[in-house]
């Protein structure tokens, strides 16, 4: 099994979401969250596995009240989430999400989708360098 967050390539952070979320695991992956942002060093996303889980609804709800609790941080921290999907279709479908978060005035870091993780890593290098997000 994947590790939920994986910090070994630090500044690149690898998010891998499960299927599912067991209630008793939900407090777990928070506090995983909160032990990335505790770092208070700027990183990159690297998204890959279920955009949400099912079955998860306890993690769910923590995770975005955490998210509404932590919008600063995540602005001052996360420069960017880059979600890697290999499948052309869902690739689109991820695509037209990312620019509704873009778009909407609302979201703390950008959101990019690409196919392979030499783009997500790519990516990531530019918005290390300061350069400004490419377009979805």
């Amino acid at each position: 099994m994947k590790e939920f967050i994986d910090t070994r390539h630090w500044p690149l952070v690898s998010l891998h979401m499960p299927h599912r979320v067991a209630d008793e695991q939900a407090n777990e992956m928070i506090e995983q969250f909160e032990s990335l942002y505790a770092r208070a060093q700027p990183f990159v996303l690297l998204m890959d596995g279920v955009e949400f889980p099912r079955q998860s609804g306890r993690f769910m709800a923590t995770c975005a009240q955490w998210s509404r609790d932590r919008f600063t941080e995540q602005q001052r921290y996360c420069l960017g989430a880059i979600r890697i999907e290999a499948d052309e279709t869902l690739r689109r479908a991820f695509t037209r999400r990312a620019q509704g978060w873009n778009a909407s005035g609302r979201a703390p870091y950008p959101y990019r989708v690409v196919a392979t993780r030499w783009e997500a890593e790519a990516q990531a290098r530019d918005w290390l360098a300061g350069r400004s997000p490419a377009a979805v």
